[in-house]
Order: C-alpha cells, then structure tokens, then sequence
C-alpha cells in the first residue's frame, strides 16, 4: 500500500507525522488523534521473552535461597490442583479415567431390593461434548461437570433408605467433585505460614511442569509489582527494554496462542504480601483479576502468607469474582511415613552437597522434626565433609549460620538500588535493635517495626530483608476493634535461635554494661514458665564455657537452673572439651537423688565412642556408691514399658541385646560394655530376665565376661557383690 495515500485524505485534528514502516510495526489510530508507530508481537516472540522471564525468575530464587532445586517432594495432592487449574483440558481424561473404573453394581442390588431405580452417572453427553472442547467453552462445561456429578453424590448422600451404607457409595464420587473444584477455578490462592515453601513449590510447578509442558507463564513475586499498576509490571517484566507495547498487545497474542496449543496464559505472583504497598497493592489487584475474568483463557494463581493475609488481602474473597477463587491453605504434610522422610532428607543434603560417613539416628530424627533447624544445618555446613554427624552442636550451628547469613544479606543490598544505606548497611545493627528492644521492654515477640527504625525513609530496605531471609520476619499484630487497626511487628522465626541471640547479648552487652543488670535479668526472666528458660539457661550455659571471666561463670553456674541444664548440655559439648571439673561436676550429680537420672544414664550409656562422659565413667561411678546410693541413683531409675515416662525400659534394653547377642553384632569392646551394664542391673526390680540374659552372654563369651564379673567385685555395694556372688556359685563360674 502507498502509505501517502494517507496525507492526501483530510481527516478534522489529525495530526501526520512521518511514517516508517517495518516487519514488526503496524499503523494505529491513538486517543490523540495522532498516527504513532506500533510494534507487532509475533508469536514466537512472546512464547521466548515468557520463557526468558520465567528462566530469568527461576535464577533469582535460586540466588536468593527460596528455591532449592530438585528438593521438592510431592507429597500431597497440591501440586496436582495446580496442574488442574492450569492445564484442565489436558487433564480431562483423567477425571474420566476415574469415572469408568467406579463400580455401582452393589449399589444398584441394594436399590433394586428396594424397588427404586438404578443408579448412573449419567455422564454420555459430557463424553461427546469433551471430544469438541476448547478454552472458549471449558469454563461452561467444567461448571455443568462439576454441578452434575455433585447433584449425584448429593442423591445418594440424602438417599435415607440407603442407611449407613450412603457414605460408603458418596465418597467414589466426592474426589471426583472436589478435583473438579480446580478445573473450573480461574484464580488460584496458596496461604501458608512463612518458611513453609511456598516459593519452592511454585519455583518447582513452573520449571518442571509448566515450562516443560510449555504452558504459556509470566512469573513474578509481590515485591517486584509496581502496586498501582500491574500490567505495567508484567510488561516490563516481559519485555524490559521496549516501551512501545501495551498489556492488551500482550493478550492478544497469548489469546491467539492458547486458542491454537488449547492451553492458558497463566500468570503467577508470588508473596502477594510482599509487595510494600500493601494497601494499595490488594484494591488493584482485585481489580486487575476483576477485569482479567473477561478472558477465558487466562489463570491466575497467587501465594500469600497467611499472617498477612487477613488483614491486606480479604477483599479477595469477597470480590466479584470469589466464585472462580480457590484457596489452597496448606502445603505442609503431616505425618509422613519414613522413606518419605529420608528422601527429603536426602535431598537437601545432596543440594547443599554436605558430604557425611554416618549419622546419629536421634540428630537425623531431631533435624527432620524441625524443618527451620534443618534448613539453617544445610545452609550452615553447605559444602562441608562431615564424616560423623553424631550431634547438631546448636551453639556452634547457630554461630557460624549468623555470621555467614549475615554477611549474606549485607553483600546482597548494598549491591542493590534505591536506598540512602547503599554503601554502609550492615543487618546486624538492625538484628541487635530488635534483641535490645526486646530485653529493654522483656517482651520476646511482636516487637513494633517503627520503634527500631532510625528513619522511614529506609524502611522499603527492611521490609525486603524481612521478607527474603528465614532469620527475621514481619508480622501483623490485630488490635481487635481498636481504632488504630493492625501494627507492623518483628518476630523471630525460631524461638531457639532468639534465644541464642539474646544470651549473646546478656553476655557481650548487659554483662559489660552493669553486672546487677545481668544477674536481675537472668533472676527474673530466665526462669520456670518464662518463654526464655529453655533456650536461654542452654545457650548460657554454652557460651559461659568460653568464657575466661570467672565471674560471668560463677554467675551462671549460681542460677538455679544450672544443675539440670549441665546435666541435659553437657553431652552437647564436644568430648576433647571435657574437663576435669566437668566430670567432678557430673559425679556429684550421679550421687545427688534430687537430681533426675534417667537421661544422665542413657547418655553415658550410649557414648561408647567418646574418651571422658562414657559408659566407663558411669560404671566407675557406681562402683563408688554404697547400697543406699546404688538404689536411689540407678536401681530405682529402672522400670518396665509400663512404668512412667520418668523410667528408663528395661525391657526394651534388654529385647534389644537379646537381638545382637547372636547376630555377630557383639564384635568390639564398645558392645561388650552393653552386656556388662547387665551385671550392673541384677539389683533392678525383675531382674531374673537381667540374669538370663547374662548367663547367655557369659557362656558365649566366657573370657571376657570372666573379666567384668571380677571387675565389679571390687564395689563399694556389698548388696550388689552378694548378688553376684550367687550367680557366679549357681553356675560354677570361677573368678
């Protein structure tokens, strides 16, 4: 076409300007009434800026440690509701997969004793329709499915000559109803707690399902959002460096896509919450979804936390389009069996490539009961050999995690944009504030974020380390019906880890500062019922053994605490830092009976391996107690699986030495300890099953077991020593 053609039409306030045509622009009338040049998106164009975009989101997750690659483990039935959800077409087949293997045959003989009518889904006609379905006409058939079938569970669950027997019949079609929940809901909410995965579960559905299946995607997080103007983000998102294209360019070339691959644009939004203008960020993205309902082939799907969500995002649910909303509110498992367990364990310590020889079953078991503590154990020792992981070591865990994150955290934002602390932004001042504000007002949670800020002007900067870091998190504090509404506060997102923080700062700050604060503190507030007595009177303890100041010590060792957190830490510390006054220390507590015995016992019974605290030093400890302090201080400490939690189970020792006794397991010294514990419970209560247990052993290892029953014949408890001295007698052993 000659483009003069258009200089020589006269057209009222139309401004010309010059015309430079090109394979990618087109000519188009604006609201200015002036002819501009526009570009043309091809295809092929948008589906590789949208792949860029996700590949360019998935990188900043990784970097920014929410990701954790090859670490998700699909457990539950999640992530299958976002394939629906996204995918629905493709995954139609399925739902009729399940129809035609359900079986009402039963069902049918019950009815017709009854003389009512047979039972069907009556499902032909959807059958015929799926076979023409595409995106334009999806949303009115998964509607009419899901109405449909739930009028069929409804009939057999109100059907009362059914009985009993109706629930057993309506749960074959309450998966299906529920399933299809997802295939007609245009808008998607995951709301967990923080630390939950969130992040990576969305990071994993998008590289491993909807780029590998290559559903169209735009993937971003709440942080990135200008909040008045989302289409605006997602463009510049998509494509960063071109200022001559609209959102509607963008649909209109996605539309024309999904209508030929029958798949949808999804866009995604990560941490809705984290954007920084909350309040207006939730009105324009109701309106934002509001107004994508008019395009059947888009889905949306969002995750929020849940502590935020009531207060900034509630108007979700009740917006226009509520009905095409589904909230998933959980992403975690419970109670999940334990191969389950040990491949997710597997997994991270194959991300974080630590390299370990073994592991102690009850530091295993401690790690996967806490996922915080695990995560901050891989982020810790990433790319460390191990050899034997025989404790977690939380003071030492939590000292190198504190200064590796935070140093973390530091190089990330002062390599960032926009702040007036570019340059000399140092996140521990601001950790120390909230562990100081927190001592000062003796207030261990919901301290108010304002209140710790030197200026407001660098609150954008807190807020995105707040948001992006597992140490600290932002909270919303409700004050019910008060006038001045929600407060933004600070909490730790592990208590332990708090605490560990705050005995620091007793012990580096308040110590030095005045030491009647210190005592007055740890008098106060470190003590029964108080939030701070567990974590506390531990790292206390801990951090006072490398101290030199031998008042902070006495200081410690004079709370009233002291004993039983020894007795409980003491196992905790590295075997090479044993001293001397610990053993005399933890000797005094083996003769003292206020002082609880059974976990004393079974550490010292199960470091085998170790020079100082070991079974040696226990039975060298017993051979010392007269008959009084034998009974009260081991014999009592016994009982059977029936006995009290306080008890330690005899009968489950002795079920597990008869196990190895035959087993070939009884091969070093070590294990030979654990037989000769036996001689040391013949004054337990039920003590002939003890006695026959040991009689096997010592006719099997008659040697050695000649060697520890002479051994114990040097015991101050003559009680004991005559009791042995039967044994030996009824079965002619000589010494």
């Amino acid at each position: 076409m000659d483009l003069n053609f258009f200089k020589k039409i006269r057209l009222p306030n139309i401004k010309i300007i010059n015309i430079n045509r090109n394979k990618n622009s087109k000519i188009t009338l604006v609201e200015n009434q002036t002819i501009i040049e526009k570009r043309i998106i091809l295809k092929d164009e948008l589906i590789s800026a949208l792949r860029n975009q996700n590949e360019a989101q998935l990188d900043a997750q990784i970097n920014s440690g929410k990701y954790l690659k090859n670490t998700f483990l699909e457990v539950g039935n999640q992530k299958d509701y976002l394939r629906y959800s996204c995918s629905p077409i493709f995954y139609l087949d399925k739902i009729f997969d399940v129809i035609e293997v359900l079986d009402f045959r039963y069902l049918n003989l019950i009815l017709e004793k009854k003389s009512e009518p047979p039972f069907s889904l009556e499902i032909e006609h959807f059958l015929k329709e799926k076979e023409n379905l595409e995106i334009n006409n999806s949303l009115d058939f998964f509607n009419r499915l899901h109405q449909h079938l739930e009028s069929k569970k409804d009939f057999i669950g109100n059907h009362l000559r059914l009985g009993n027997i109706r629930s057993q019949f309506e749960s074959k079609i309450r998966d299906l109803v529920d399933d299809l929940i997802y295939f007609k809901s245009k808008v998607i909410l995951i709301i967990e707690m923080a630390g939950q995965g969130k992040t990576n579960f969305l990071c994993d559905f998008v590289e491993n399902f909807l780029l590998k299946k290559n559903v169209l995607t735009v993937f971003l997080t709440g942080i990135e959002i200008k909040s008045d103007d989302i289409r605006q983000s997602i463009i510049k998102r998509i494509f960063p460096d071109d200022d001559n294209i609209t959102f509607l360019d963008i649909l209109d070339v996605a539309e024309e896509i999904c209508k030929e691959k029958n798949e949808y644009f999804v866009i995604i939004i990560d941490g809705i919450n984290e954007n920084y203008n909350t309040k207006i960020f939730s009105t324009s993205l109701e309106l934002f979804i509001s107004d994508m309902q008019k395009y059947e082939f888009v889905k949306i799907v969002l995750s929020c936390r849940s502590e935020y969500y009531k207060d900034n995002f509630i108007n979700l649910e009740n917006s226009k389009f509520s009905n095409t909303l589904t909230i998933i509110d959980s992403l975690m498992e419970r109670n999940l069996d334990g191969k389950i367990l040990d491949k997710f364990f597997n997994n991270y310590i194959d991300h974080f490539n630590i390299n370990y020889q073994h592991i102690n079953k009850g530091v295993k078991g401690q790690l996967l009961s806490n996922f915080l503590l695990f995560r901050i154990f891989c982020e810790t020792y990433e790319n460390s050999d191990l050899d034997i992981i025989d404790n977690i070591y939380k003071e030492e865990l939590f000292n190198n995690y504190y200064t590796k994150k935070t140093a973390e955290i530091n190089n990330r934002l002062n390599n960032s944009n926009g702040s007036s602390l570019i340059g000399s932004f140092d996140i521990r001042n601001f950790i120390k504030k909230v562990v100081k504000r927190m001592i000062e007002k003796k207030q261990y949670t919901n301290i108010v974020l304002d209140e710790i800020l030197d200026s407001r002007d660098d609150k954008e900067l807190y807020v995105r380390f707040l948001d992006e870091n597992i140490l600290i998190k932002r909270d919303l504090i409700d004050y019910g019906n008060s006038i001045f509404g929600s407060s933004e506060v600070v909490n730790f997102t592990f208590d332990e880890f708090r605490d560990f923080l705050i005995s620091d700062f007793l012990i580096h700050d308040v110590y030095v500062n005045s030491k009647k604060e210190f005592t007055d503190f740890l008098l106060n507030e470190v003590k029964k019922d108080s939030p701070l007595m567990e974590g506390c009177s531990t790292f206390l303890f801990y951090k006072s053994r490398k101290s030199t100041n031998s008042d902070l010590k006495s200081a410690i060792s004079a709370q009233i605490w002291f004993k039983n957190v020894f007795a409980k830490c003491i196992f905790n510390v590295n075997d090479e830092d044993i001293s001397v006054e610990d053993k005399d220390t933890l000797k005094e507590m083996l003769f003292d009976a206020s002082i609880p015995k059974k976990k004393i016992i079974m550490n010292l019974i199960n470091n085998g391996n170790v020079k100082n605290l070991n079974i040696d030093f226990l039975f060298d400890s017993l051979l010392e107690m007269n008959e009084d302090e034998y009974r009260l201080n081991f014999s009592e400490n016994f009982g059977t699986s029936n006995y009290r939690y306080d008890k330690i189970d005899q009968d489950d020792i002795l079920s597990f030495l008869t196990e190895k006794l035959y087993s070939g397991w009884v091969n070093n010294e070590n294990r030979h300890k654990l037989f000769e514990l036996l001689i040391y419970m013949f004054l337990n209560d039920r003590s002939y099953s003890v006695k026959e247990l040991f009689e096997k052993y010592y006719f099997k290892n008659v040697e050695i077991a000649t060697l520890k029953l002479r051994k114990i014949m040097n015991a101050k408890n003559e009680v004991l020593k005559n009791e042995i001295t039967k044994f030996i007698e009824r079965y002619g052993i000589s010494l």
